[in-house]
């Protein structure tokens, strides 16, 4: 029978499913969604929530490349996807044709903050250092990360709001994945970075980069960076991320899926994940996630507008 899903899990506890899933990651390996998308495929298999997991990534226009081409599976909720914050300001910075109408939330996952770092040979020793010199000249700080409209282009405007910068001074360069855009800045294209702390953490700890400043509202235990609040600016911007289906599947296969990922969060091996990841538990099932995003939506739209980025 076509697309009978996980026909196993809700009858028998703990007994896996022999559903195999496809898990589609719409950014290049080592990346946020990456990260997760891996995780969550490592954790569903090692749980026996399900048969097994193959992640491919689509990278692409902050991961509406990957959702165009996830949008076709219409109807299978054999294929899912990891995406977030980032995503859904790319859409509208980006004018696809895509939107969050293709796609079938299931679960809110995880919660990060945006940090900024720098190459450790740098001469902003501070984040006061970077914020004098983008307040006295910001065309001179190319501001780089995943996506425009992202959660760390949202950041960066913010600053300049609370600066009282031009923003349409900010210099701003994309990549395919804040790892990618941490290479660049390597290579001496660009001045500073922001994305998940998890995601630079590696070089950080190499010596590579230096953290200057991280968007959360207080100091995070087993995250050695000042907030950005600290450093002058009172902003602070969270990071969601999680996982949808393609739009048209079944109220059951729904109800499926987030059974599936219901026991995933609440499992030992997710929460020390979420530890070894410094990332924060930010679980919201259906249907509270599907009204959490409608609210959201326009939230990001408002953001958006407000930093000139979309009219």
């Amino acid at each position: 029978m076509k697309h009978v899903l996980f026909t196993l899990l809700l009858a028998t506890a703990g007994a896996a499913s022999a559903q195999n899933i496809k898990l589609m990651a719409p950014a290049t390996p080592g990346g946020g969604y990456d990260s997760l998308a891996r995780n969550l495929a490592k954790i569903l298999k090692s749980e026996k929530l399900v048969g097994d997991v193959e992640v491919y990534n689509v990278p692409g226009g902050g991961g509406t490349v990957g959702m165009a081409q996830f949008a076709k599976h219409r109807g299978d909720a054999n294929h899912l996807m990891v995406m977030g914050m980032t995503t859904i300001g790319a859409i509208y910075t980006n004018k696809t044709s895509v939107t969050m109408k293709d796609v079938t939330p299931i679960a809110r996952l995880t919660s990060d903050f945006e940090t900024i770092v720098v190459p450790a040979a740098s001469n902003y020793k501070t984040f006061a250092d970077l914020l004098a010199a983008f307040k006295a000249k910001p065309e001179s700080i190319i501001w780089g990360g995943a996506s425009p409209g992202g959660a760390g282009h949202l950041f960066v405007g913010m600053i300049g709001q609370e600066l009282g910068i031009n923003l349409r001074s900010i210099k701003w360069v994309s990549s395919s994945s804040n790892l990618q855009a941490a290479k660049a800045m390597l290579a001496g294209d660009l001045t500073a970075v922001t994305g998940s702390y998890s995601v630079f953490q590696d070089d950080i700890k190499a010596g590579k980069l230096r953290a200057l400043a991280i968007s959360a509202p207080t100091r995070i235990e087993g995250i050695n960076v000042p907030t950005a609040k600290e450093g002058g600016v009172n902003v602070e911007i969270s990071n969601w991320r999680g996982v949808f289906a393609p739009a048209g599947i079944s109220a059951r296969e729904r109800s499926q899926l987030t059974a599936i990922f219901t026991k995933l969060a609440r499992s030992a091996a997710w929460r020390e994940n979420l530890a070894a990841e410094n990332q924060n538990s930010y679980f919201q099932p259906e249907p509270a996630f599907g009204f959490f995003l409608e609210r959201e939506q326009p939230r990001i739209l408002a953001l958006l507008k407000e930093l000139d980025l979309v009219k």
